[in-house]
């Protein structure tokens, strides 16, 4: 079967941007979500107009690592400033090539290449710039919370509320991790305004009521459903670690 079985391109309403290079984006190395219950992804390209001169255009994408798994060579008149979708991008590596070309002297004037070897060869067409970019389909994951550092992947969707760090060195880098303290919001029954209160991985729900001024033989830690229909008892002695209670700091 062809590698880009359902492969489509269309213009879509995003213009490029003044940045220098004819491929803007992806960039180079770019991870791009797979949506839940997708098979496939839409890869918005654009392109740089002000690169273009009276030069052509001939784009397509490939099998990173894998020339032989190539969608169709798509010619332009012109570099396009709007951005164009390759619909029906699958999961994995890939990579986009971007051309620009005009006819050497003497040939066809009606005449455009029809695959990127007969664009390459030199036979008929003069190539002024190319460029090309790797990127990644990957489906998101959530990073789940930890009170230790811990690496953030490209492909991670990072909760709000996380300390994070950011390698400068060579390798540039993220680790994120809950901050030591940070603040939860407190909704206290019967009271009108939340409490701010500060929460350590090792406080304990006991703990939390004291710096609430309140006491764990009157009052109890408990998680409740937006609906209502279900609630959780967080029993006193537990930590902030053990209860997951950054899980609910948003609550």
């Amino acid at each position: 079967p062809p590698p880009y079985p359902t492969m489509a391109v269309v213009s879509v309403a995003a213009p490029a941007t003044s940045e220098g290079g004819l491929l803007l984006s992806p960039k180079e190395g770019d991870y791009l979500d797979l949506a839940p219950a997708k098979s496939a992804a839409d890869v918005i390209v654009n392109f740089n107009s002000a690169a273009a001169g009276s030069a052509k255009l001939a784009f397509w994408i490939e099998a990173a690592g894998d020339a032989t798994k190539r969608g169709p060579l798509n010619c332009l008149a012109q570099v396009p400033a709007e951005a164009y979708a390759l619909r029906g991008i699958p999961e994995g590596q890939h990579r986009i090539h971007a051309v620009l070309w005009e006819l050497l002297p003497g040939a066809d004037a009606a005449l455009q290449p029809k695959t990127a070897e007969e664009l390459m060869s030199g036979a008929a067409f003069a190539v002024t710039e190319r460029a090309s970019v790797a990127f990644f389909v990957r489906r998101f994951e959530d990073l789940v919370p930890s009170y230790d550092w811990q690496s953030v992947e490209r492909w991670h969707r990072v909760p709000p509320g996380l300390e994070v760090s950011l390698d400068l060195g060579e390798g540039g880098g993220r680790k994120a991790r809950i901050p030591q303290p940070w603040q939860w919001d407190v909704r206290v029954v019967g009271e009108d305004r939340r409490q701010r209160v500060p929460v350590e991985a090792d406080t304990t729900m006991s703990q939390l009521l004291t710096r609430l001024g309140l006491s764990d033989s009157t009052h109890e830690v408990v998680w409740t459903q937006e609906d209502g229909k279900h609630e959780r008892v967080l029993q006193s002695s537990w930590t902030a670690r053990q209860a997951d209670l950054f899980r609910y700091s948003g609550q």
